[in-house]
């Protein structure tokens, strides 16, 4: 895949079919999109091109303002889904105060057209570009007129009679409900940080674990409570339990992400560790003693065992098999 940063440096190609937008999350409804796109593009023996912005224009839009958006997709995670995905092309547009400013128009005819170029655009039921949002598909209708491209409007997907959205699955994640999300999203939730020092209690408690700072401050973490989870170390993956609170137990107030590995020993200072969710075994409260929080935790293994067992061969694909075909 080649991946474009520079604009300026851009090749055109108008034999491309072309899709925009921050795709945050590329959930079950982006990957309709992006199936569109990619029949398209085999049907003219073109590229297929996505046109997305780092950072999220609303981290700018929303800069003085007290913005609680947090991110399912780093701009990394973005790029590796695209990747898997077979995209001939993804151009990362610079979202800055000054690209913020152009209008729909200007966005489609000196970014799209005269800079890209495309045979023809696909774009979502509900897809809005441009300075306030302003551009829409009756904009495009009449751009398409006066420059002669064909439009492809992509209708709502829906599961279980829920339109799905980025923040649908925020609401979920954020509510624990990780299978939900794993179905909206079309594969498992994931979060990669690094091994930082801790207090060492797990260790003193014989339950070592592995406290993680997240890679990017702007990824959304789920909800509160003990997660079952596979964790990859280098190039393998291992059964794990995750904890995320603030320790109650103990009168912490601070919030904090600690990962357990089932059938792992040894030191994880400063290695780097992606987590995938599979599945949220309780909620985090606190115990009357470290005797009830010990016995508790016995439990919590294995329930992440019997959840884990499920996926012995479990690869840390980005999709599940069902999802995506081309």
């Amino acid at each position: 895949m080649e991946i474009v940063r520079n604009l300026e440096k851009l090749r055109r190609d108008s034999n491309c079919i072309i899709t925009t937008g921050t795709f945050d999350g590329v959930h079950r409804g982006h990957q309709s999109i992006i199936q569109i796109l990619c029949e398209n593009a085999q049907q003219i023996q073109g590229c297929t091109t996505i046109v997305t912005f780092e950072p999220h224009p609303q981290f700018v839009i929303k800069r003085d303002q007290k913005n609680e958006l947090k991110l399912l997709t780093t701009i990394e995670e973005k790029i590796a889904i695209f990747e898997s995905l077979a995209i001939d092309r993804l151009i990362i547009v610079e979202f800055d105060e000054k690209f913020a400013q152009l209008n729909s128009h200007d966005f489609i005819e000196s970014v799209l057209i005269q800079k890209i170029g495309f045979n023809r655009i696909i774009i979502g039921y509900d897809h809005a570009f441009g300075r306030d949002r302003q551009g829409n598909q009756k904009v495009l209708e009449e751009l398409s007129k006066r420059y002669h491209f064909p439009i492809t409007v992509v209708p709502p997907f829906s599961m279980a009679g829920t339109i799905i959205s980025s923040t649908q699955i925020r609401r979920l994640l954020r509510d624990g409900d990780i299978e939900q999300a794993t179905n909206f999203l079309g594969r498992d939730y994931q979060l990669t940080g690094s091994v930082i020092k801790g207090e060492g209690r797990g260790r003193t408690l014989d339950i070592p674990t592995a406290n993680l700072e997240p890679n990017s401050s702007e990824k959304l973490i789920p909800g509160d409570g003990i997660y079952a989870v596979w964790a990859q170390l280098t190039d393998r993956w291992h059964k794990g339990v995750l904890y995320i609170g603030s320790r109650p137990t103990f009168l912490h107030k601070d919030r904090s992400i600690e990962l357990h590995v089932l059938d792992f020993s040894g030191n994880l200072y400063g290695a780097t560790i992606t987590v995938k969710f599979k599945a949220k075994i309780r909620d985090d409260y606190q115990f009357d003693n470290i005797e009830a929080l010990l016995k508790q935790i016995e439990n919590d293994k294995k329930k992440a065992l019997a959840i884990l067992s499920k996926n012995r061969n479990y690869s840390g694909s980005w999709f599940q098999s069902s999802q995506f075909k081309v």
